[in-house]
């Protein structure tokens, strides 16, 4: 049997109408894809980040078709009795194997033998069908409809990075860049208790936060006075960690939430890391459950980040997409 997927062989993106149907191993659901949501992250993996080969995708909603029976690995039956078959679900990306090292350290989002879905050695989610350790799989409650549900990912990240901020006082934080991730990761750092503020170049999305009546700023307005705690760099680009590093303040904090593929990747002088004694550090995966928490109780607005709606059949279209002047967040429905 085989099913559509979009695929990347390195070389070119492209829809694919015969790939095959995913394998799952012990423990490990198949799930039906609803939905998927397109960004800079899967355009990295086109490009070449982390070598990847084969079915794009990470963020999604969709619905369990059914579970392989766990081995003597990490599943258990308490586990086991938590995500069923036809539930819809939402999921973190980052798999592990539970008894490495890392593991037993309890740092499994850093296990040795990790996959990374659409990403790292694991076929994404931006295909008809594809599989997950069902320990990844969370259940979107029915009050939550699909295109608020395929966010989980992105909030988690932005928590992830709220837990990695040390607030002492009401520390100036600054985020830089408007597209769907900075936008979110504003939303969830404004509920600290920091002064906080985004810096973007779209009159349309710094519009968003208007409306949201977060503080905001054109990148060509601020000052580089180097007087902000910690400055978050979601801009997927070389320049927002040189304007990071301007902003900071001497012994701050530059959490970088980007990741770039080779072709955008250039040389940048770290001196002032070292000089002014700043504390660079990345932040990647987070939790989904209390993102969809967050979802279900509206505490963050998705709405108003969707951009455009498509479907799989577009194909490579989907990626083009997301580059287009003022894009939000693209989803596509399968």
């Amino acid at each position: 049997m085989s099913m559509r997927a979009l695929i990347t062989d390195g070389q070119e993106v492209r829809l694919d109408r015969n790939w095959p149907e995913p394998d799952p191993k012990p423990g490990e659901a198949v799930v039906a894809t609803r939905r998927v949501a397109i960004s800079g992250l899967d355009r990295a993996a086109a490009g070449g980040l982390l070598s990847f080969r084969g079915v794009l995708g990470h963020a999604f909603v969709g619905t369990v078709q059914s579970i392989e029976p766990a081995d003597a690995g990490p599943m258990t039956a308490a586990n086991r009795s938590k995500i069923e078959a036809e539930q819809r679900v939402v999921g973190s990306i980052c798999t592990s194997c539970g008894t490495c090292d890392l593991c037993q350290k309890g740092l499994r989002a850093h296990c040795r033998h990790q996959t990374i879905l659409g990403l790292h050695h694991r076929d994404g989610c931006a295909a008809e069908r594809f599989a997950l350790p069902a320990l990844n799989l969370v259940r979107v409650p029915e009050t939550v409809d699909d295109e608020r549900a395929v966010f989980a990912h992105d909030i988690a990240a932005a928590i992830q990075t709220a837990r990695q901020i040390t607030v002492e006082g009401k520390p100036y934080i600054t985020v830089l860049g408007d597209g769907p991730l900075g936008l979110i990761m504003v939303q969830v750092l404004a509920r600290l208790n920091a002064s906080v503020r985004l810096i973007g170049h779209s009159a349309r999305r710094l519009g968003i936060c208007e409306k949201w009546g977060i503080k905001h700023r054109h990148a060509d307005e601020i000052g580089r006075r180097a007087d902000q705690d910690v400055v978050v760099d979601c801009t997927d680009s070389p320049e927002g960690l040189e304007l990071a590093m301007q902003l900071v303040r001497p012994r701050g904090t530059i959490i970088r939430k980007c990741v770039l593929p080779p072709s955008a990747q250039r040389s940048v002088d770290l001196s002032p890391i070292t000089r002014r004694e700043i504390t660079l550090t990345g932040s990647f995966d987070g939790p989904v459950s209390e993102a969809m928490h967050m979802i279900e109780r509206e505490e963050i607005d998705v709405v108003s980040i969707i951009g455009r709606r498509m479907k799989l059949d577009d194909g490579e279209t989907l990626l083009r997409a997301t580059t287009q002047p003022d894009a939000l967040r693209v989803q596509a429905e399968v």
